[in-house]
């Protein structure tokens, strides 16, 4: 079994919390990593089952009392909501740690059901779908090395074919194995679900066709700035009825929308937000798109791989805890794919280059933005496919993208 990075924090958490809620995109590995956790000192029940969720839906207080004082795991725990109020009476009246790990996706009803009635009570834990990290038995280590200009660690290259093909893979477990043409239906399936089954969980829909198109979208859309109106008229619907569904869509973790970085001179800089699909495996494949084509494709290549670096930076971040990540642009066409800052006020900016060659002039809105807008320590990295690192002056350097892994 592949080792999750998630697994630390999840374990941290039951130890400090009297519940967790352990959420994601469907099918990251949700299940499988709370089974992992559910030692001896767990026992674990899923309301996929049906008998299991009948019992939970007569008997909602009966259901979640602990007699043996293990912890209980409930997976798929937004299909009886009316759990979380048992559950609330429960650690209202015993105050120990570690009572519940509840899993699922996560879902509006199901957050403002968690805010209603687990507030301080129930902490939370997001899992992503699997990193090159993780698949490569790395320790998530890329983002504490970076702030420390620490690039001395050896990994095995990566060409920008390579990372193309692991962002046609993406990080879902069960398409690891499969062929290309596997790949496509398991998406394509997998979307139908989400979009007919699932989103049920998150909001009444009542046009399925507009959100589809929102989200075909969004896959062809991936770290590329778009104007809202412009959505709306492609989709036919109105602002109000498209910012639900963006809602809906960021709900089940299909797309993250990554704020503009805030500053000083905060105001004269553009704050849209950037949106990025969870997995490149969704965009490569539900675009019908080809690896080789992609390969010459400049502006496909370019998103595909600003994707991809999102999902393995955001991962790492999510499980220190201490980061957040934004991006940057301004009115006179400046632009960095992404600010790192860490809980200190340290920036690290990260430029994405798909491909292997570099020049002076990769380094300048970096270069830029350090002398006019960074208030602590600034570092500048430009991730590329090559594979050697190089200093383009104090606290700039070219990384090869195969770091990512460590």
């Amino acid at each position: 079994m592949i080792a999750r990075w998630l697994e630390r924090n999840l374990r941290e958490a039951l130890t400090v919390r009297r519940g967790v809620h352990l959420t994601g995109v469907r099918q990251c590995g949700k299940t499988t990593l709370a089974e992992s956790v559910a030692d001896g000192a767990m026992r674990y029940v899923t309301l996929d089952e049906a008998p299991v969720r009948l019992a939970a839906i007569s008997d909602p207080s009966g259901f979640v009392v602990r007699t043996d004082k293990k912890t209980l795991v409930i997976d798929e725990v937004q299909k009886v909501p009316e759990l979380l109020n048992a559950i609330k009476i429960q650690v209202d009246h015993d105050r120990s740690k570690g009572q519940y790990l509840l899993t699922g996706s996560s879902s509006l009803r199901f957050a403002k059901a968690v805010k209603d009635s687990l507030a301080g009570r129930l902490g939370t834990v997001r899992l992503r779908t699997l990193t090159l990290g993780e698949l490569h038995g790395g320790g998530g280590e890329f983002l504490a090395k970076a702030f420390t200009r620490d690039f001395s660690h050896k990994c095995e290259p990566l060409d920008k074919r390579a990372v193309i093909h692991a962002a046609f893979q993406g990080g879902y477990p069960e398409m690891l194995d499969l062929s290309p043409k596997a790949r496509k239906g398991w998406c394509r399936d997998y979307l139908e679900d989400l979009l007919t089954k699932d989103i049920h969980d998150v909001t009444e829909i009542r046009k399925t066709d507009a959100l589809r198109k929102i989200t075909m979208w969004l896959l062809a859309y991936t770290a590329k700035f778009f104007d809202l109106k412009t959505l709306c008229a492609n989709a036919q619907l109105s602002k109000e009825t498209a910012e639900n569904y963006l809602c809906a869509l960021q709900a089940l973790f299909l797309v993250d929308a990554v704020p503009a970085w805030s500053g000083r001179e905060y105001s004269k800089i553009g704050k849209r937000s950037k949106y990025f699909v969870t997995d490149t495996s969704l965009v490569a494949n539900l675009l019908g798109w080809k690896e080789d084509a992609v390969y010459l494709d400049g502006d496909a290549s370019g998103k595909l791989v600003e994707t991809w670096v999102y999902h393995e930076i955001a991962a790492v971040a999510e499980c220190e805890g201490i980061y957040s990540i934004s991006q940057y642009r301004d009115s006179n066409k400046r632009e960095i794919d992404f600010i790192v800052t860490r809980d200190d006020g340290a920036c690290l900016g990260i430029e994405v280059k798909a491909g292997s060659n570099l020049g002076i002039q990769d380094f300048k809105h970096l270069k830029w933005f350090a002398a006019n807008m960074a208030e602590s320590s600034f570092t500048g990295v430009v991730l590329y496919t090559g594979n050697d690192v190089l200093r383009f002056g104090e606290g700039f350097y070219a990384v090869p993208m195969s770091m990512l892994a460590w």
